[in-house]
């Protein structure tokens, strides 16, 4: 059950197109899981077009959600392809996972026949460029029983749950869930013992590792994905 939404700020910039793009996607994999955003979407949306029938002089077009979802619809045009493995040897670890509309684009032959920039045994990252410049994106695959180095977010980072769940202090998350985090706050995700946690990830900034282990490999782990980026 889907325990964690976007806000009220989220939704309505998004039904009045009025979010970035690489925030939109996030949102737009979200509403595919949870029926109650998808329906104040629609409200917001209606409310707009019954705002600008009135000539009340509000700034929401009538057919702002309209086009935003064909924005999202035709993003591949504008992104990069999920990166291939900067090692020669293609994972064997083969997710089924289902494509959200938000990303078809770039994943045409859906998750199982990408390959992926590997991080570490428990992570493995594929790149994906939205808003270039603006904020890092991408898809995250976190093996089950997985727990990442703790760190500490520089900026908001945006995760979207496509598959699998993992915990925190704060809480715990599943299938659907949009989970915010915000500048300064710190946590370690842990994924379930019971299968393998695929996210869709936006950072407006790269995360701080806590550990000075990990903070040395900060600039070679950069690196590789801003190499695999520009692949």
């Amino acid at each position: 059950m889907i325990a964690y939404h976007p806000d009220s700020r989220f939704l309505t910039d998004f039904a009045t197109a009025n979010l970035p793009l690489s925030e939109a996607v996030c949102v737009s994999a979200h509403l595919e899981f949870c029926g109650k955003c998808r329906a104040h979407v629609k409200q917001l949306s209606e409310v707009g077009a019954i705002l600008m029938a009135a000539g009340s002089g509000e700034t929401v077009a009538q057919d702002s959600f309209e086009r935003l979802m064909s924005k999202i619809d035709g993003a591949g045009e504008g992104m990069s392809p999920p990166v291939r493995s900067l090692t020669s040897q293609k994972s064997e670890r083969k997710p089924s996972c289902i494509v959200p509309r938000a990303l078809k684009g770039v994943l045409p032959s859906g998750f199982d026949e990408l390959n992926w920039v590997q991080l570490g045994s428990q992570l493995r990252v594929a790149p994906l460029t939205i808003d270039s410049g603006v904020r890092e994106t991408a898809l995250y695959d976190i093996r089950a029983g997985g727990r990442l180095p703790e760190h500490e977010h520089r900026g908001e980072e945006i995760t979207v749950l496509l598959k699998g769940s993992f915990s925190d202090a704060e809480g715990s998350y599943s299938r659907g869930d949009f989970v915010v985090r915000n500048k300064g706050e710190a946590h370690q995700p842990t994924v379930t013992q019971d299968m393998d946690c695929i996210c869709l990830v936006s950072l407006e900034r790269p995360v701080k590792p806590r550990s000075w282990f990990y903070r040395l490999l900060e600039p070679y782990v950069q690196h590789r994905l801003n190499r695999a980026s520009a692949v």
